[in-house]
């Protein structure tokens, strides 16, 4: 088994996914076999038992890690790349001095729901389902213009079902490949792909973390969630698609591979049987109904392929976590509560709220917060929608979406990262501005809310 041509994919090295790091443990995206085959996603091929000598050199490489770096800077290493958590632990501590830690706050269906959805999304994505449709499409394209609206469409759709955090984490690599071969700057192409994703996963209740907990909080049907998600998700394609347009419509040469084929794309099928019970779930909010669908996909992930459990993404499921938590131990500040109450006293200001608040605090956390002092009722559900969706665009830290994305192009080409963020940053408040300013007009007459 060998790798392709390394010239035609990213350094391992200068894109932060070193063999070095203990924590990262990432594939080649496409290997060779001996007969010359291409083949997608390689640990696919892998017997799905962990076996001992594994365990054993994943303690080895920590151990050496640590002893290389020392224990100390591992450890701020570890902080900096998870600072998002480490700084909302550190508030939740703080702040539970006031009045304990409040866990009646916690949203336990919301983790089980997104915990399933993961392990789902978790197993397309190890066997190559997702970056093998991408590819695909991706292979057809031959001018910027053509790959950026391929590349949005895609993201698009796959936001709807896969997150836009997935969707992210399967692009944005093929777009870095693919800078590497055509020698294109793609900095639009990724700023595009980011505000597809976060506009995309606004369709469906399960699309990003906060639609999620919106969707259960307010107790919305599935009619009154698509009533809210469907303006804004058919303004969103005509914005993306007039964006896209102003795209140089140059010719890319991107030295188009065979396509891999996929390796026991078999081993997917039980995960269908998790997403069904992820759905079931999704809709009926019982403690009994939570604990057996987690279980159950515990089970399937124990007899199927255990590795998926280390490939979860646990930073969000502990993120959210403590971010019920350290919302929960503030909503019972009484000096922040009055306050808290005038930032939400309309659907406008709601969403207003929603959308500034977004930019400096990211679009998950004030969602939580917010919605504990706004009334519960579908027009200030619906002001809150539109404010934490339309607030994922903007600034670096609106969504986690948008972390990812700079985060992968600074590793791969930090020498560009201030080019990049003024792309970035322009495209995406332009899209912010409009947008809010749209939506504020359509709730404010009472056309949406």
């Amino acid at each position: 088994m060998t790798k392709i041509d390394s010239s035609s994919r990213p350094d391992r090295n200068q894109a932060g996914d070193t063999s070095n790091d203990p924590s990262s443990d990432k594939p080649d995206l496409i290997v060779k076999d001996d007969d010359g085959a291409l083949h997608l996603n390689y640990p696919a091929r892998q017997s799905h038992w962990i076996h001992k000598a594994e365990a054993k050199q994943r303690l080895t490489r920590l151990s050496d890690h640590i002893r290389a770096e020392g224990f100390g800077k591992a450890a701020w290493g570890f902080i900096r790349n998870h600072l998002f958590l480490a700084v909302l632990i550190v508030g939740t501590i703080l702040t539970s001095f006031a009045h304990g830690v409040q866990t009646d706050k916690i949203d336990w269906h919301i983790l089980a729901v997104l915990f399933q959805l993961m392990v789902v999304i978790e197993a397309l994505e190890r066997y190559g389902i997702l970056s093998w449709i991408s590819l695909h499409i991706l292979n057809r394209c031959k001018s910027e213009r053509g790959l950026s609206i391929a590349m949005g469409l895609l993201a698009l759709f796959l936001a709807m079902f896969a997150t836009n955090d997935v969707t992210i984490l399967t692009l944005i690599p093929l777009i870095l490949v693919m800078k590497r071969r055509a020698h294109v700057n793609m900095y639009v192409q990724m700023t595009m792909v980011t505000i597809c994703a976060n506009l995309g996963s606004c369709l469906t209740p399960f699309g990003n973390p906060h639609n999620l907990y919106i969707y259960t909080h307010y107790h919305l049907s599935v009619e009154q969630f698509m009533g809210f998600s469907l303006p804004l998700f058919a303004v969103s394609v005509i914005l993306i698609l007039v964006m896209l347009a102003f795209v140089p419509n140059k010719p890319i040469d991107l030295s188009r591979d065979e396509i891999p084929r996929l390796v026991r794309p078999q081993r997917a099928i039980p995960f269908v049987l998790v997403f069904i019970a992820f759905i079931v779930n999704l809709h009926v909010n019982t403690t009994a109904v939570s604990v057996t669908c987690i279980l159950f996909a515990c089970l399937v992930m124990l007899v199927f392929d255990p590795r998926v459990i280390f490939h979860l993404n646990w930073n969000l499921l502990f993120t959210l976590f403590f971010i019920f938590i350290f919302i929960g131990n503030v909503a019972n500040m009484a000096f922040l509560q009055e306050a808290m109450h005038a930032l939400v006293h309309s659907p406008l200001s709601t969403f207003v709220s929603g959308l500034l608040f977004s930019q400096v605090i990211s679009n998950v956390p004030i969602t939580v917060l917010l919605a504990q002092f706004t009334q519960q009722t579908p027009a200030f559900a619906a002001g809150l929608f539109y404010g934490a969706d339309i607030g994922g665009l903007g600034s670096p830290i609106a969504s986690l979406a948008n972390l990812i994305t700079i985060s992968l192009h600074r590793q791969e080409f930090p020498e560009e990262n201030g080019r990049f963020l003024k792309v970035f940053l322009a495209i995406n408040f332009a899209a912010l501005v409009f947008m809010g300013v749209l939506f504020g007009i359509l709730i404010g007459t009472g056309v949406l809310a």
